[in-house]
């Protein structure tokens, strides 16, 4: 890879989790009426995990079906299937935007779609090398994940973890070596919710 400037990217998302961001409660016989397509100024560009709330426990086995962008703006969908009780359910993919969402049948009970506190932020689509990062811990300790695939889900196996100190405020540098960490299917990063307050990862792209 021919040296460039390095690029940054900033992440940072307190936001909290909603179950009714995407679609308020109620039983679409078909399309949901989406409240929202996009996150807010407030997750800085990054996405998060969906989920679908149900507040009866006769739906089992319905599904409801997600169309939208993952975190580098790629096409993707997902099936989330309702449970036999009331709960909320989460997909396993991240979404950066849900443009539709459809019933396979019209629910019993009302659902909800929304998101919880999976979030991540795609920092290059294509072939790239992370450079380093920064990063201030949030008031949790936790895991932040690098990864380089075209699938990503919240199973996925990183290429890398930092372990966050847990302590609100507190900086931490990572450099890495010349020419840095190849990441051939682009480079996305997630976290859990309070994890990290901010990070800064550098990156060739």
């Amino acid at each position: 890879m021919a040296s460039t400037y390095v690029k940054v990217k900033t992440v940072m998302d307190e936001t909290a989790s909603s179950a009714t961001y995407f679609a308020t409660a109620a039983r679409p016989n078909t399309s949901f009426t989406m409240a929202n397509t996009a996150f807010a100024s407030t997750h800085n560009g990054g996405g998060a995990v969906i989920t679908a709330t149900t507040a009866g426990s006769s739906d089992s086995g319905k599904t409801v079906t997600l169309t939208g962008t993952d975190l580098n703006g790629k096409s993707q969908t997902e099936v989330i299937t309702l449970p036999g009780s009331a709960t909320e359910t989460a997909g396993t993919k991240y979404f950066l935007t849900v443009t539709a969402a459809e019933m396979s049948s019209q629910p019993a009970g009302n659902v909800s779609l929304g998101f919880n506190a999976s979030r991540g932020m795609g920092m290059f689509g294509g072939r790239t090398a992370l450079k380093g990062f920064t990063c201030c811990s949030g008031g949790t300790a936790g895991d932040v994940k690098f990864h380089s695939t075209s699938s990503l889900t919240t199973s996925s196996t990183p290429f890398m973890q930092y372990r966050t100190i847990g302590t609100a405020d507190t900086e931490t540098h990572f450099n890495i070596p010349v020419p840095g960490v190849l990441c051939e299917d682009g480079l996305t990063v997630t976290y859990t919710l309070d994890i990290i307050d901010q990070m800064n990862v550098l990156y060739n792209g």
